[in-house]
């Protein structure tokens, strides 16, 4: 029993020595055939949107431009990662997946496309002569490559990989908001996506886009008076008086000797952007059933010793600031030739313009003056008219 025991155990001990030899012999070989692929360093993903795939456009439906921050669906990609080492790159491929561990199982994020890849965008900091155009597009699965690998000598700054933003070349985000997505890349040295020698994950998300919506009213600040307001820029201080205006000497007499003149003013302020009409409304003066003649709806110069009745746009006052509104014609009066002036009493039921402007109006002044001449026959009276200013904006 003793001898048989103590074969046992040298027969172990052989198997026991025999194991331990063998694993000296084969295990480094077995380390040195598995050694797995260097992680990339600093590896991130750049999007141009992170709005889902089904974006296009914002919230009042305007078009968002390929590869803009509000098309989800035309997005560009930019990848950017440091080398771990040196060595030939050949092919890369890029794998969209719901998760990130290379080697596992990957499910294609829902709704992310990137058929629509036709061209490496943009490829810096490779080494010289690196050339990559793409191989094959799946829905998820970029794969570049190259004619022949290239030795990356760059270890220290971060090489970049862009895809898509263009209208006819583009990836499409996962059609769910608020979704991450992951990318594993592959490096390889060969050019066959065969041999990998460095790899790296990298994580994007779509996002629920924030919708902004404020109201802007139709605005119109419109005031008449006879005394001048500074405007008080950018407040455009509306003018505040009762509209009396003498018109005459300083009794409020006429001359068939002289011509006499008087102005009031207008200001307004809208941002109707298809433009503005200021127009007049009323009568020429009147006294009973004595009126003094209306100087007519061509522009005519101030005759002293005739009736005449007349207004226009006074361009050479200094308080007239027009920056956004022109005179009509007929009654722009001022410049280098003689003032002249118009009117027309059917402005009583068809109100008459008379200055226009083409859009938005910030704060505009207008001073009007008004022309009285009468003859040594006008019959004596105390003569008045009203005359009423209409601003019609076009929003």
């Amino acid at each position: 029993m003793g001898k048989i025991s103590a074969h046992i155990v040298r027969l172990a001990d052989f198997f026991l020595a025999t194991f331990f030899l063998l694993l000296l012999i084969f295990l480094p070989t077995r380390l040195v055939g598995a050694s797995s692929p260097n992680q990339l360093i600093s590896r991130s993903l750049t999007v141009t949107s992170s709005a889902d795939g089904l974006i296009t456009s914002d919230i009042a439906g305007n078009p968002a431009a390929p590869g803009s921050g509000g098309n989800g669906a035309e997005t560009g990609e930019t990848f950017s990662f440091i080398l771990p080492q040196t060595g030939n790159i050949g092919s890369i491929d890029l794998l969209y997946c719901t998760t990130p561990l290379p080697g596992t199982t990957c499910t294609a994020p829902t709704g992310l496309n990137t058929n629509n890849v036709h061209a490496v965008q943009n490829q810096t900091n490779w080494a010289a002569g690196t050339s990559f155009s793409v191989s094959t597009v799946t829905v998820n699965d970029i794969k570049i490559s190259q004619a022949s690998p290239v030795n990356q000598t760059n270890t220290s700054t971060p090489v970049v990989l862009t895809f898509g933003g263009l209208a006819t070349d583009y990836i499409t985000n996962p059609t769910t908001p608020n979704t991450t997505f992951f990318v594993r890349i592959s490096l390889y040295s060969d050019n066959a996506f065969t041999n990998e020698v460095d790899q790296g994950t990298v994580a994007s998300s779509t996002a629920t886009q924030i919708n902004l919506t404020a109201k802007v009213q139709e605005e119109l600040a419109f005031s008449v008076g006879t005394t001048y307001v500074s405007p008080n820029s950018p407040t455009c201080t509306p003018l505040n008086d009762a509209g009396a205006l003498q018109l005459g000497d300083s009794n409020g007499i006429l001359s068939a000797s002289q011509a006499y003149f008087a102005n009031s003013y207008f200001r307004v302020s809208t941002n109707a952007t298809h433009g503005l009409v200021i127009e007049y409304s009323g009568n020429t003066l009147t006294s009973g059933s004595n009126n003094i003649t209306a100087i007519g709806t061509t522009e005519a110069t101030s005759t002293p010793g005739s009736p005449q009745f007349g207004l226009g746009m006074d361009l050479t006052d200094p308080d007239n600031s027009f920056t956004y509104l022109t005179p009509t014609t007929n009654y722009g009066l001022g410049g280098a030739g003689t003032p002249e002036f118009a009117f027309s009493t059917a402005s009583i039921t068809s109100p008459v313009p008379l200055a226009t402007s083409n859009g938005i109006i910030v704060c505009d002044t207008g001073s009007v003056r008004y022309i009285g001449n009468i003859a040594y026959s006008t019959p004596a009276g105390i003569y008045n008219t009203t005359i009423t200013y209409i601003a019609i904006p076009t929003y």
